[in-house]
């Protein structure tokens, strides 16, 4: 029953959020949609900054949004032998993931080439190309296939996304293009990423780069516009994710020598990991203290927040 009336939420739901991407009915969604994404009010909460938060994409507000499920590129793993399909997500437990995928795509050959999940970095993986797919439809079967991914707080994707690509790696210095050019500076960063999700949803352009990949709404990924209530969609940040993933993991055949493998590096930090990063904790701050970045920064991720079933931050008070 519970998965009933969640699968109902989510097909309800989503026809709100598709009917605003297409335009379609726009006074429909601005009324019954807004009204209905109510569950802060559920949990309590009053304060008026809650408020100011829901407000800034409703009405005329609603065209400096970002607007959500839009298609952008996908990346799947498989596990054929599991029947299993993750879409991963990049700042998304993506190369946990996807070494989690290549461990049972094939088991044996992951530990044969004396690899670990939080060993197995991306430029480095050992099953590029194996079992690596942009589309669902080039999988075969895959309609038969259980489907899921792994979604993570917005601004802790933004605020890792930034630490650790644009103050701990300095990929500008290589690259001078990454970083949206700006380097270490944050409010540059969040402007012209912003002009360049409105610029993409206005007209989806080919030379998606590092930091569309990496910045991007989730929403955008993993043909959600069309296959959204096939997902099975875990927060990483959530209370009883290792339990929901081992769980879902066992359902589809792992077996106790799997789980436990997987299980034993869950708790190891990625080379990418930010969590307890000085950095990371002074963006954060500035981020969450700053009216305009924090404005802006929901305004990109407003729809992510409300899909994915994450809590609007309050905007403090200021100009």
């Amino acid at each position: 029953m519970n998965r009933y009336f969640k699968l109902l939420f989510v097909a309800i739901f989503s026809g709100c959020i598709i009917a605003y991407t297409n335009l379609f009915n726009r006074s429909f969604f601005n009324g019954y949609c807004s009204n209905n994404a109510t569950w802060q009010q559920s949990q309590g909460e009053s304060d008026s900054h809650v408020a100011n938060s829901l407000d800034l994409c409703r009405g005329d507000g609603v065209k400096q949004c970002i607007p959500p499920l839009m298609r952008f590129k996908q990346l799947y793993r498989t596990s054929k032998p599991n029947s299993l399909i993750a879409c991963v997500i990049e700042k998304s437990f993506s190369t946990f993931l996807t070494a989690i995928m290549c461990f049972l795509h094939d088991p044996q050959t992951f530990k044969d080439s004396n690899r670990t999940l939080d060993s197995d970095i991306f430029g480095d993986r050992l099953c590029k190309d194996k079992n690596e797919f942009t589309e669902l439809k080039k999988i075969g079967s895959w309609q038969k296939m259980s489907i899921f991914t792994v979604v993570r707080n917005p601004i802790d994707r933004f605020v890792s996304g930034f630490t650790d690509k644009c103050l701990r790696e300095n990929v500008w210095k290589k690259f001078k293009n990454r970083c949206a050019g700006c380097k270490t500076n944050l409010t540059c960063f969040v402007d012209k990423m912003y002009d360049r999700m409105h610029r993409f949803a206005r007209n989806p352009y080919k030379g998606i780069d590092f930091d569309d990949s990496h910045f991007f709404p989730q929403s955008w990924r993993c043909e959600f516009s069309s296959h959204l209530v096939k997902y099975q969609i875990f927060q990483l940040d959530g209370a009883n994710f290792t339990n929901q993933l081992l769980g879902l993991l066992s359902e589809r055949g792992v077996d106790e020598n799997g789980i436990n493998f997987i299980n034993g590096s869950l708790h190891h930090r990625t080379p990418h990991s930010t969590m307890d990063s000085v950095e990371r904790a002074a963006v954060e701050e500035t981020v969450l203290s700053s009216p305009y970045l924090l404005r802006k920064i929901i305004q990109m991720y407003y729809f992510d927040f409300l899909l994915f079933g994450y809590k609007l931050p309050d905007i403090p008070v200021g100009n």
